[in-house]
């Protein structure tokens, strides 16, 4: 029987990880594309692809048994209606994003209502002005968060969240292990009512035919005035140009966003200029303890591969997720 064909399509989790394939598993034949341009030639004869391979370079394969996402989302694959519409398991790398994800909001609330943008730029031009923030510090003790999508990551802020004395409201058609400090959890038609209740948005969701641009001007404009919206998962979801407006009407009082609906951002975007916007290149999630993780997470899938064992973390393709 012919070795396993296996191709390396991504250099994600490290350069360094292709050589540690090569070597812990000699009984298989691996290929390292890093570059698209080489996808479509390496997959041809594939039983099994590591990355996110595009529609023209699934077209190719003659061979193919698994697609292995490095991340959770895989959202970037399922945008290819072939890939949708085959037999080929898509598996993912769940958890490995939760703990520094639900980190990086906790500090995203701390920045904005601290304005550490604000005192970034001062500290800058050495300006030493304590009158300038004088009541322009908020607490976010005793206000009401709301999550969309209370799956890991949202259950994760949702456990940072509750030890500030807050009330917690979320999001979830499905949900699962609701957490104790979660006061409400409301299926999707009642978003306009987690609207209307948060002091802080959370949005934890993954992008679906149903959540795609559901943060809309209407919505956001129900929001408390001197609200704030964080988004953590994808950018897809809340409507950017609504966004700004908001942001610089004064109905909203910032926004944090790690994921935007076009990344990279465009230059135009009005997100680039705001005062009141914190934003990072949907880095949120990259710890050395992820990239091990999603290491290790393809490893041991792929041991399964070649035993000819049933996979773990298969996702549901047509949900997107």
């Amino acid at each position: 029987m012919a070795n396993l064909k296996v191709v390396i399509g991504t250099d994600h989790v490290g350069t360094h990880y292709a050589d540690e394939l090569i070597d812990s598993f000699p009984e298989i034949d691996f290929v390292v594309a890093y570059d698209p341009a080489g996808h479509i030639e390496a997959i041809r004869d594939a039983d099994a692809f590591f990355g996110w391979p595009n529609g023209d370079a699934f077209a190719a394969a003659e061979q193919l048994k698994w697609i292995a996402c490095p991340g959770m989302g895989i959202d970037k694959i399922v945008a290819y209606q072939n890939i949708v519409d085959s037999d080929v398991p898509i598996t993912n790398a769940p958890g490995t994003h939760v703990t520094s994800m639900g980190d990086h909001v906790i500090g995203a609330m701390v920045g904005l209502t601290h304005r550490f943008q604000e005192a970034f730029e001062d500290r800058k031009k050495k300006t030493w002005d304590t009158e300038k923030y004088a009541s322009r510090i908020t607490e976010i003790t005793g206000t009401n968060v709301g999550i969309f999508g209370l799956g890991a990551i949202g259950r994760a802020v949702a456990d940072r969240v509750s030890a500030f004395g807050t009330t917690i409201y979320a999001i979830d058609p499905a949900p699962s292990n609701v957490p104790a400090s979660i006061k409400e959890c409301w299926d999707l038609d009642q978003l306009d009512d987690l609207a209307k209740v948060s002091d802080f948005l959370v949005i934890a969701a993954p992008v679906l035919d149903t959540t795609r641009n559901s943060i809309d001007a209407r919505r956001i404009a129900m929001m408390p005035k001197g609200s704030y919206i964080i988004v953590i998962s994808r950018g897809e979801i809340v409507d950017e140009d609504a966004l700004c407006d908001a942001l610089e009407s004064g109905h909203l009082a910032g926004a944090a966003l790690d994921a935007t609906a076009i990344e990279p951002l465009e230059d135009d975007s009005r997100l680039w200029t705001l005062d009141n916007v914190i934003l990072t290149p949907h880095s949120s999630a990259l710890t050395p303890e992820l990239y091990e993780m999603r290491r290790q997470a393809f490893t041991a899938n792929l041991k399964r591969f070649a035993a000819g064992e049933e996979l773990n973390n298969i996702c549901n393709k047509t949900a997107g997720f």
